[in-house]
């Protein structure tokens, strides 16, 4: 006989003996719900042994797990400037856009930390008074100068390339967001 016709045999006698017991027939002595709970249980251990006999032969050591869930992974603000940064080979163009973008993003965070109009916000990103960073405020295009102990110290930690450059001029715009004092109420 086959299994599947033993188990469908043994669900259409637990589906009638349900039945039967909602409807009040059940074996006289016997509860309904002692019967009722009598018949999971032997449903349950039948599974369990069908489950047991179906495991018997499986190696313990070659069992997959399955795949877990995989996620769309949501792009966040600023993927681009990192792709870019890490980038071996630097094109002109692509160092050109990220200073013009870095130098809006300096412009914007200055209009709205400081609450000043963008010119005066651009004068100073112009002359580098937004930071006191000299190599963030050389890199957006200020004339300030360098000692050559500065060069030197800055070669010799590798932050002479465009992207250590790039991340220092973010981390100098970060910080205006993260002091209290405003920048263009000093040097007005």
């Amino acid at each position: 006989m086959n299994t599947t016709k033993i188990t469908a045999g043994i669900g259409v006698i637990a589906v009638l003996g349900g039945v039967a017991g909602l409807a009040g027939f059940v074996v006289p002595g016997l509860s309904a719900t002692f019967v009722f709970v009598i018949v999971v249980g032997l449903v349950a251990g039948a599974q369990g042994f069908r489950y047991a006999l179906g495991r018997r032969s499986v190696d313990y050591r070659a069992a997959d797990t399955g795949d877990p869930e995989l996620r769309y992974r949501v792009p966040t603000p600023g993927d681009d400037v990192d792709r870019r940064l890490s980038k071996t080979g630097w094109r002109v163009s692509d160092a050109t856009n990220l200073r013009m973008r870095l130098r809006e993003s300096a412009i914007q965070t200055l209009v709205f930390h400081d609450n000043c109009s963008a010119d005066v916000a651009e004068r100073h990103v112009e002359e580098g008074t937004w930071t006191t960073d000299p190599v963030a405020a050389r890199y957006l295009g200020a004339d300030v100068s360098l000692s050559l102990v500065d060069r030197v110290r800055l070669v010799v930690r590798g932050q002479s390339s465009t992207a250590a450059r790039a991340a220092r001029t973010i981390d100098a715009i970060e910080s205006v967001h993260e002091n209290d004092n405003s920048v263009t109420e000093a040097h007005r």
